[in-house]
């Protein structure tokens, strides 16, 4: 009997974050394609692969934890640290006597098994092998196969094909591809919703009147445009509400209409509702519904600016006033989007606007690991002239994926015993 509503949340969770995960390495993704970066793997999730197939380059696959997801971009760590000097190593050559396949010793049959004594993968694409007849310099052919495991390789590109040989402000657009599409995402998704329930009409006409409110009592109809509130002239629906409203205990208001080209003059007393937690004076009129798609959109994404408007206040507020346990984390965020998701369809869909639009802004922050952090790393590059080590880069990076990683169970830790 309880198995629809937990299918329901669990079906809502994925997809919720699949969605605004995968949008987000697709702006990744697509920027460095067109930017001339091999992109070596495109991944749905996390773990152990369920399904993958090759296309223009690239392996995707699609992971049996389906929360999450990945792009990784040739070049985005030196391949060079991706061996080990001393080390031994297995080489495959091809007719030219070049590499072609490189990896662990048994992992290629009928290879050439040496010690790595030096190597080259940025400019010249050259490793030096001791084997038993001597020690060997070899070429490596662009696209060589790195075998890394029975199943995966990662492939040896030239420094062009890197991100890193790319120049800067093309590094910049793939960094800041990903927050973008994001925002494009929301955007649309609210637009969507807009155009699905309809807004309302900015104009001070009566769409219609609430049943047994002070405005039926008065014989306010549809139709009629409103005049004044409080000898205050109106011309907007946001005017009219604000107007009576203006007082919080309620208190009678004048209302003039135009009924038929005729002025009317009405007193009516509102009535106090709760609006999100809070006590508002009401008269019991509804604006005009407009489906116009032309203005769902521009609202969906007038929404986007000053939802992230606020999104930045609020982190703001959270640094200076140390309000950590304020934030939720993906436990938390599941917890929510469980909730939304027994409101039906169209409140998932918000969910999934609201966790897109956040998880651009979040990635946006200037801290090492997330797209901000790398922004900034890129913006100092800009000032001194040249580019930071990658080694230090990438360790700079690594460290703070470690901290985030810890701050993250710290923020689910106080998810679950908020819920639990």
């Amino acid at each position: 009997m309880h198995l629809v509503p937990i299918l329901t949340s669990a079906v809502a969770i994925i997809s919720v974050f699949t969605v605004s995960i995968t949008v987000h390495e697709l702006g990744h993704y697509a920027v460095a394609k067109k930017s001339g970066v091999v992109v070596p793997a495109f991944a749905v999730g996390f773990g152990p692969k369920l399904i993958r197939w090759f296309w223009r380059g690239t392996e995707f696959s699609v992971r049996l934890f389906p929360i999450g997801g990945f792009v990784q971009l040739a070049g985005e760590i030196p391949q060079e640290s991706l061996f080990r000097i001393g080390e031994r190593i297995a080489v495959k050559l091809d007719a030219q006597g070049k590499i072609r396949m490189l990896g662990e010793p048994g992992d290629i049959p009928g290879a050439e098994v040496g010690v790595l004594r030096d190597l080259d993968l940025t400019t010249r694409l050259q490793i030096t092998i001791e084997t038993g007849d001597g020690t060997h310099t070899y070429q490596v052919v662009p696209h060589a196969k790195f075998l890394v495991g029975p199943r995966n390789s990662v492939p040896i590109v030239a420094f062009n094909d890197q991100v890193r040989g790319k120049p800067l402000w093309k590094r910049m657009l793939i960094i800041l591809a990903g927050p973008l599409m994001n925002f494009l995402l929301a955007g649309f998704l609210f637009a969507a919703i807009n155009l699905h329930i309809g807004m309302p009409l900015n104009s001070s006409v009566i769409g219609g009147i609430v049943p047994n409110s002070p405005s039926s009592q008065v014989g306010l109809v549809a139709g009629d445009r409103i005049v004044s509130v409080n000898g205050v002239s109106t011309s907007s629906w946001i005017q009219v509400e604000q107007l009576v409203s203006a007082d919080t205990l309620a208190k009678p208001v004048t209302i003039v209409v135009s009924k038929g080209g005729e002025e009317h003059t009405f007193m009516l007393t509102p009535k106090l509702v709760m609006v999100n937690g809070k006590q508002v004076p009401q008269i019991g009129i509804v604006s005009i519904i407009s489906h116009n798609p032309v203005a769902a959109l521009k609202s969906g994404f007038v929404s986007v600016y000053s939802d992230a408007v606020r999104g930045i206040h609020l982190y703001g507020q959270v640094l200076q006033h140390h309000q950590f346990s304020s934030l939720s984390g993906p436990v938390g965020i599941a917890d929510q989007i469980s909730q939304e998701a027994q409101s039906g369809f169209w409140y998932v869909v918000m969910m999934t606007g609201l966790l897109s639009l956040n998880l651009g802004l979040f990635n946006l922050i200037p801290i090492p690991a997330l797209d901000g952090g790398r922004l900034l790393f890129m913006i100092v590059e800009m000032m001194r002239g040249k580019a930071i080590d990658p080694r230090k880069e990438s360790f700079v990076h690594f460290a703070g994926f470690a901290v985030l990683m810890l701050f993250s169970l710290a923020v689910t830790y106080h998810d679950v015993t908020q819920i639990f």
